[in-house]
């Protein structure tokens, strides 16, 4: 049994014999009750910071991982119009080569 279906049957358990305790007793009970509750919601307190602050920290790794990336891509695009200038600097010397090749060679 789950403590979530016990909590009815504790329920009803603490009630009967609460009627068969003195005000004393009944007093002490209930205290205990509430400090059970109050450390049980301390708990769950505490839980749901270390839930918050971990969110806030893969938020920040997550933005900082997208500003990586969108330098990356970046640098890419760049590197990639570096490479096509150089390609289209080598075909062009390489023509210039060539053609001049072919003078020397038509000239004698």
């Amino acid at each position: 049994m789950t403590l979530i279906k016990s909590v009815p049957l504790l329920t009803a358990l603490w009630a009967g014999a609460a009627l068969a305790q003195t005000a004393d007793e009944q007093l002490l009970a209930a205290q205990m009750a509430f400090q059970q509750a109050q450390s049980q919601q301390r708990l769950a307190d505490t839980r749901m910071k270390a839930a918050e602050d971990a969110k806030a920290l893969a938020e920040q790794r997550l933005a900082g991982a997208q500003a990586a990336l969108d330098k990356a891509n970046a640098e890419l695009a760049a590197a990639g119009a570096a490479q096509s200038g150089a390609q289209q600097g080598l075909n062009q010397a390489t023509q210039t080569l060539n053609q001049a090749w072919q003078r020397k060679e038509g000239g004698q």
